[in-house]
């Protein structure tokens, strides 16, 4: 087999250079859709070229013709892959089911088994003519075969052109540029095949369909790496509703804005230009935004940004393998519920503080209502609700309650000579008096002017007896000071104790108070008890 190099090899070495360069890139990013049968086309597209620069630089019109043969599997190859791979890239997956995609095989094999049989039939090609002197072209006259096989490619081809238009029209702006990228890689073989078939070729025989994918490639390797085809997947599109009043934003598996939608560039003060920068960058004015997206798991939060509160839910998104593709940001503004609930709070924090000042002024308004002014003691009526009760627990407990009723002697001297004032003074000294020597179960009460009554839960009548003389004793020993003048006062007391004296509260108190007049009796500053009837 002998070969003629000319400049249409060496073209078409360089288209399958390019083109077996491309392929590898997209193998690389197979992962993502639509990558593995863009580096297939491409493959088809190397073997495609190949043969044609074989073809083109074989001189003997056999070898033309095995070549050309060999040309039928790059050929329909490359419409099948270009139609897989725009079905995936446009995220219709569910159509490459096995009994589709062998459909779909069906008439690029039987166009295959067309040329390689053609000797048999003649359908593809009947009859070969040498192309212009000194081109070492071959004319191939095409029989009906070729146009059915032609009709089916460009079936194939019109196929996936439209679902990438439709794709580039009708989605997101990093969406729409890569559409539009492989859109334009397309154009050159419409071009080159419009120009084969219908003869327009400047030098007959010459088939400049491969040598157009030399642009395709190109064309392909700047959509790669400008609009970073493959690793920037918008895999959350169709949840990014451009009229959605909710901030949406695509994150990739680098942490880069793959989509936004207009809420999210008005929330954020951002423009569509940020797509395919990293969050890092521009989201630099919320830290903690960026610190959120760089977790791997699910996260809803309340967070605070320039112009508001916004509920903020980040969900992790996920290839059809099950890997980690990126993330899915929700912002929601909650600025007016944010607000509402924030003055209901601070409303409730109000009622909350006037509740525990009307809770303060009860809890005061009952304690003087209980309280003796002046001596700070409990009053009659706290002893009268008081008693009571003791002595019920006295009953069940079957334990004594003494009762001692004590009144200052003379207190009225008092006043008269030195002024209701220093009487104040007197009450007040016994009042402090009493609260220093007795017990905290023990209930010390102002009955009613200078009287005094002192309730002793669990004591007998002789200790009962040695408290009051102790009491009586001390009060004694109390120099009050009025004016520059010191006096001092003594105490009467009557003793009786439950049940012995009594059995209700009025028995009880009237038992003591008896006992009380008759300390009086006795010439006052003693204590006496109560003995069935009589006082001792």
């Amino acid at each position: 087999m002998h070969f003629q190099y000319t400049p249409y090899f060496g073209v078409l070495m360089i288209t399958a250079v390019i083109s077996a360069i491309v392929a590898f890139i997209a193998w690389q990013r197979r992962t993502s859709p639509g990558g593995t049968p863009l580096a297939l086309l491409m493959l088809a597209v190397t073997e495609w070229a190949l043969v044609g620069a074989f073809e083109a630089a074989a001189v003997e019109q056999s070898a033309k013709i095995v070549w050309s043969k060999l040309d039928y599997v790059g050929s329909n190859g490359t419409a099948v892959f270009f139609l897989i791979f725009a079905v995936e890239f446009t995220r219709r997956h569910e159509w490459l089911t096995r009994r589709n995609v062998a459909l779909l095989c069906i008439f690029p094999i039987l166009n295959v088994v067309m040329a390689a049989t053609n000797e048999w039939h003649g359908l593809i090609w009947t009859g070969f003519s040498p192309g212009p002197s000194g081109s070492n072209l071959l004319i191939y006259h095409h029989g009906l075969w070729f146009w059915i096989h032609t009709a089916s490619i460009y079936a194939y081809t019109l196929m996936a052109t439209l679902l990438l238009a439709r794709s580039a029209l009708g989605t997101s702006v990093l969406h729409r540029r890569q559409g539009v990228g492989i859109l334009l890689a397309a154009v050159p073989p419409w071009i080159g095949s419009v120009v084969y078939i219908m003869d327009l070729s400047p030098i007959p025989g010459l088939n400049l369909i491969p040598m157009s994918f030399v642009v395709t490639g190109l064309l392909l390797l700047g959509t790669i790496f400008r609009f970073q085809l493959f690793d920037l997947v918008p895999v959350a599109r169709n949840r990014l509703v451009e009229s959605m009043g909710d901030g949406l934003l695509v994150l990739d598996a680098q942490n880069r804005i793959v989509d936004i939608n207009p809420a999210a560039q008005q929330l954020l003060g951002i423009s569509s230009s940020c797509i395919g920068k990293s969050a890092e960058q521009v989201l630099a004015k919320w830290p903690d935004l960026v610190n959120l997206s760089r977790a791997s798991e699910d996260v809803q939060i309340e967070a605070l940004l320039d112009n508001g509160y916004f509920d903020v839910r980040i969900s992790s998104l996920r290839d059809r393998h099950g890997r980690f593709a990126g993330q899915f940001i929700d912002l929601r503004d909650i600025t007016q519920r944010y607000l509402a609930t924030t003055g209901l709070q601070q409303a409730n924090t109000r009622l909350v503080a006037q509740l525990e000042v009307i809770d303060r002024l009860r809890a005061q308004l009952e304690e003087r209502a209980i309280r003796d002014a002046l001596t700070g003691l409990f009053n009659r009526r706290y002893l009268q609700e008081t008693l009571p009760r003791e002595l019920s627990r006295a009953t069940r407990g079957a334990y004594p309650v003494a009762v001692v009723m004590m009144d200052i002697d003379r207190f009225k001297t008092i006043n008269d000579s030195y002024g209701h004032k220093a009487g104040d003074l007197m009450l007040q000294a016994l009042g402090e008096l009493f609260c220093t020597q007795t017990r905290r179960e023990d209930i010390v009460c102002r009955y009613g002017g200078e009287e005094f009554v002192l309730v002793f839960p669990d004591l007998s009548l002789e200790h009962a007896v040695q408290r009051a003389e102790e009491l009586r004793l001390s009060f004694q020993a109390v120099r009050a000071r009025y004016e520059d003048v010191e006096f001092s006062a003594t105490i009467s007391a009557g003793v009786a104790v439950f049940p012995h004296h009594g059995e209700t509260d009025e028995d009880l108190l009237r038992a003591a108070d008896q006992a009380m007049y008759a300390a009086k009796a006795a010439g006052r500053n003693c204590v006496k008890i109560w003995r069935s009837g009589l006082c001792t």
